[in-house]
């Protein structure tokens, strides 16, 4: 499969299987589009399952980012609702950030976010029915500024 780039268009389709953590059902048609008409929609993903690295990360995006930004940010992970709803009550972490889970990596596949070689988190952007911005293999350390860098490389109106 031909992996995406920055430009590539991001169609909402791939988001109706995404799995509410709360719901344990697929968002569905109507939810996908709604959440990909945003001027801008953040996806954070990581196809490994129970990643403490994710886990440390979505901590980090919580504590760092402005809130107009945050609350454009969605992470999608391969672990089961369950799993999600533990670690966001374990890191209080409950109700700050959209979590939806893809166990089946169906999403992630359809954006081209499994590596060829290893599993790593990447991100998205996406605005304009388009990928704007895209990094792979980000570092949790870095993946803030990742993100603030992104969003603010789309224009101040995008704040």
């Amino acid at each position: 499969m031909d992996r995406k780039f920055e430009g590539d268009p991001a169609p909402w389709q791939p988001f109706e299987e995404l799995v509410s953590i709360k719901s344990e059902n697929c968002i569905g048609a109507r939810a996908a589009e709604r959440m990909c008409q945003r001027d801008y929609l953040v996806v954070f993903c990581d196809p490994r399952m129970n990643s403490a690295e994710l886990h440390e990360t979505v901590k980090n995006l919580v504590v760092d980012l402005p809130k107009p930004i945050l609350s454009r940010v969605i992470v999608v992970n391969a672990d089961t609702p369950a799993e999600n709803r533990r670690w966001l009550k374990k890191d209080s972490l409950e109700d700050r950030i959209d979590v939806f889970s893809d166990e089946k990596r169906e999403w992630m596949q359809a954006y081209t976010a499994l590596g060829e070689k290893r599993w790593s988190m990447t991100m998205f952007v996406l605005a304009d029915e388009r990928v704007q911005k895209l990094a792979r293999e980000v570092d949790q350390y870095a993946a803030s500024r990742v993100i603030r860098n992104a969003v603010e490389s789309l224009g101040e109106v995008r704040l």
